[in-house]
């Protein structure tokens, strides 16, 4: 008479499985972890625009002493230097090759001068000639929001030296002083669409939903965890164990 099977959990070391794991275990938890801290910063910047737009528009010299002013919509009056445009380099929008038309404006009051990004103008993709842009005469009232860019500023760098109208990749409103008798607003306002001189606006809050950064976080903790059960597998007997306690049933 044969005697029973006795089985019992056992570690068996695959060094293989046990490298994969160290080198790719801590990436993917990483990587999970960083969507989830991007789906929280999406969720934040959402809730502040939501309650820039509740709290109403100012007028854009109430925000010359404050720093806190994100998406903070805003009016003025003035007039558009329309010599002096800048066209921000590359911006594709649905599919098609443009500038993005950033255009000063002065204030009534002379007190500053408020770079307006009056938004997309489609562009001859081969470059052999610049988008005619819309000069707006006389004195007009503009409706905006501040757009404060997202961690590092832009720079225009080199390129501050070319003649009007400018192509830039990136402005830095600090480069452009020089070019200017009155202090510049430090930050642009992104033009409310149907006011004087506006195009397409092209941007938007967001450019992934929290939601997707979620999904994606989910994903990641999703091939930890598999990456986990393969070394499991490959380091011990737990298959066979589970098998001979009836957990796992025989085909």
């Amino acid at each position: 008479m044969s005697k029973p099977e006795h089985h019992s959990l056992k570690f068996t070391p695959d060094w293989r499985a046990t490298t994969l794991v160290i080198i790719l275990l801590p990436i993917l938890v990483l990587l999970g972890f960083w969507q989830l801290e991007r789906a929280t910063e999406k969720s934040q910047l959402q809730a502040l625009y939501q309650q820039r737009q509740q709290g109403g528009v100012l007028a854009i010299e109430q925000l010359f002493d404050r720093t806190d002013v994100d998406y903070q919509p805003v009016k003025m009056r003035g007039r558009y230097l329309n010599d002096k445009a800048i066209l921000l380099d590359n911006r594709i929008f649905h599919g098609r090759f443009g500038y993005e038309i950033i255009t000063p404006f002065q204030l009534s009051s002379n007190a500053y001068i408020v770079m307006i990004n009056r938004g997309w103008l489609a562009a001859d993709s081969a470059r052999r000639s610049l988008p005619a842009i819309q000069a707006v005469s006389g004195e007009v009232e503009l409706s905006g929001e501040v757009y404060v860019p997202q961690g590092e500023m832009m720079k225009l760098g080199v390129e501050a030296v070319k003649p009007w109208p400018r192509v830039v990749q990136s402005i830095d409103i600090t480069e452009l002083a020089a070019d200017f008798d009155l202090p510049i607003y430090p930050y642009t306002v992104r033009l409310a669409e149907h006011y004087p001189g506006s195009y397409q606006a092209n941007w938007q809050l967001v450019n992934l939903q929290p939601s997707k950064h979620i999904g994606y976080a989910v994903q990641w903790f999703a091939m930890s965890f598999t990456l986990v059960l393969i070394a499991l597998l490959a380091n011990t007997n737990i298959w066979a164990w589970l098998k001979a306690k009836k957990l796992i049933r025989k085909k």
